[in-house]
C-alpha cells in the first residue's frame, strides 16, 4: 500500500475523477459496481465552522442545497477532523428515492434566496481527506474501508453512503433495469483516485443512454407552443462545434420560459456550428455555452439523435469539453465470483482492508444504503441523529 501524503490540496480547486463510458463485464473479480446516480456531481469540503460544496467545475454549490450543508456541518462539528467527500447530489421522489436529474432543475440557478422545496440528499462515495491526511493515492477499496469507519455511526435525513458491491454486478444491473437506474458505475478496486481525469478504471456502463450536449440555438414555435420549438445541439471536434440534432421534447412551460430567457441574452447573428444545419423553422443562433443534458435512444448511421428528450441544464459542465461519448470494444476479463463480494473486505490492519479476501455478500436492495460487513439483512438509510457525541473521535 502507498504512503499516505499529508493533505496540501485546496478544494475549490480540485476536480472530480470521471468515468469514461465503456462496455465491461458486468462481473469482474477485480472491480467494484455502484448504481449511476442521476444528479449533480459534487466535492463536499466538510471543517468545523466550515462546510461546502462545490460542483465539477469548482463552482460553490452551498447556497443551493442549504439541508446538506447544515447536515455535514452538524456531523464535522461532532467529529472535528476535517474531511474531503466526493459524492453526488440527487433529488428525492415522495417515497424518499433518487428521482432523475429532471426533478433538480429548481435548485440549479438558485444563487441568492430560499431555494424551491424539494427533499435532496448527498449520496458519498469516495472519500480524499481524512484530517491531516491525503488518500488518494491510496486503492479505492483502502478509500471505500476508511470512508466506513467516518460513516460507521452516521445517520442523516440529507448525507447517505452510496451502495457498492465487489466482483459481480449483475444484481444490481437486474435491479436498475427494473427500477429504471441510468445504469451502474464499474471501478477498479485497486485503482488511486485520479483527480480531474477521465479514467478507464471508472467506466459507466449505461441503460440509458444520457449526454451532454452544447447549445448552438433555438428554432422559432410551432402553433401555441410558446417561446422556442427546439433546441439545436452540438458536441465538439477539436475546435468545432459539430451539429447533432434538435430536441423539442421534455419541456414544460415552465421550463422554456427558463431555457429561454438564459438564450436570449446568448443570441448572435453567426451560426456556431462548422456547417450551417437545416432546420424546420427559423433558427436563432446563440453563442455556445449552455450546456444540456440530454436522453436519446442511439446514434444514427450518419451521427445524429435519435428520439433525443431533454433533461435538462448543466451549470457544473464546460461546454468546450463536451465531445461525442463514444463505446470502445468489450472487454475480456477473468471469470468472476458466483456471488457479489462486499468492496470493504475484512481487515489485515487498522484501517486496511484485504482485497483478496471473500467477503459476506451484498443484500443487493436499494441503490441509497449500505450493509455492514457480516450483515445479509436488508441496509437501511442512514440519518444524522440528534446526539452526535459517538462520531467524536476518541
Amino acid at each position: 500500500m502507498p504512503p499516505v501524503k499529508p493533505w496540501r490540496g485546496n478544494v475549490r480547486a480540485l476536480r472530480p475523477m470521471l468515468a469514461t463510458l465503456a462496455e465491461h463485464s458486468r462481473r469482474d473479480p477485480s472491480f467494484v459496481y455502484e448504481p449511476k446516480y442521476d444528479g449533480i456531481r459534487a466535492l463536499a469540503s466538510v471543517q468545523p465552522g466550515s462546510v461546502a460544496l462545490y460542483s465539477r467545475l469548482g463552482n460553490e454549490k452551498s447556497a443551493q442545497f442549504p439541508e446538506i450543508v447544515e447536515a455535514l456541518a452538524a456531523f464535522a462539528k461532532a467529529r472535528k477532523a476535517p474531511l474531503v467527500l466526493d459524492g453526488e447530489v440527487v433529488a428525492l421522489d415522495a417515497k424518499g428515492e433518487p428521482a432523475g436529474f429532471q426533478q433538480l432543475q429548481g435548485r440549479i440557478h438558485v444563487s441568492t434566496g430560499a431555494p424551491p422545496a424539494l427533499s435532496v440528499a448527498f449520496i458519498v462515495f469516495d472519500i480524499l481527506r481524512d484530517g491531516d491526511e491525503d488518500l488518494c493515492d491510496l486503492p479505492l477499496a483502502d478509500r471505500r474501508a476508511r470512508l466506513e469507519q467516518v460513516f460507521a455511526r452516521a445517520k442523516a435525513n440529507a448525507i447517505w453512503l452510496g451502495e457498492q458491491v465487489r466482483g459481480d454486478g449483475e444484481a444490481m444491473w437486474e435491479r436498475a433495469k427494473a427500477q429504471g437506474w441510468e445504469g451502474l458505475i464499474a471501478k477498479r478496486a485497486a485503482s488511486p483516485y485520479r483527480a480531474g481525469k477521465r479514467s478507464p478504471d471508472w467506466m459507466k456502463l449505461k441503460l440509458v443512454v444520457t449526454q451532454e450536449f452544447v447549445i448552438g440555438g433555438w428554432t422559432e414555435p410551432r402553433g401555441t407552443r410558446s417561446r422556442f420549438g427546439a433546441l439545436m445541439l452540438g458536441v465538439y471536434e477539436g475546435d468545432d462545434l459539430v451539429y447533432v440534432g434538435h430536441t423539442g421534447a421534455g419541456f414544460d412551460g415552465k421550463e422554456l420560459d427558463k431555457v429561454h430567457g438564459l438564450l436570449r441574452p446568448l443570441e448572435t447573428p453567426e451560426c456556431p456550428f462548422r456547417q450551417r444545419p437545416k432546420s424546420n423553422e427559423r433558427p436563432h443562433w446563440v453563442q455556445p455555452t449552455l450546456v444540456a443534458e440530454v436522453k436519446f435512444t442511439e446514434w444514427t448511421a450518419d451521427d445524429k439523435l435519435r428520439h433525443p428528450t431533454y433533461l435538462g441544464l448543466r451549470d457544473d459542465v464546460e461546454a468546450r469539453k463536451v465531445t461525442r461519448e463514444r463505446k470502445p470494444p468489450a472487454t475480456r476479463t477473468a471469470a468472476a465470483p458466483r456471488a457479489a463480494e462486499r468492496a470493504s473486505p475484512p481487515r489485515t490492519g487498522r484501517g486496511s482492508p484485504s482485497p483478496t479476501a471473500p467477503s459476506p455478500p451484498s443484500s443487493g436492495q436499494r441503490p441509497r444504503s449500505k450493509a455492514r460487513t457480516g450483515e445479509t439483512r436488508r441496509p437501511k438509510p442512514f440519518v444524522l441523529s440528534a446526539d452526535l457525541s459517538a462520531l467524536v473521535d476518541q
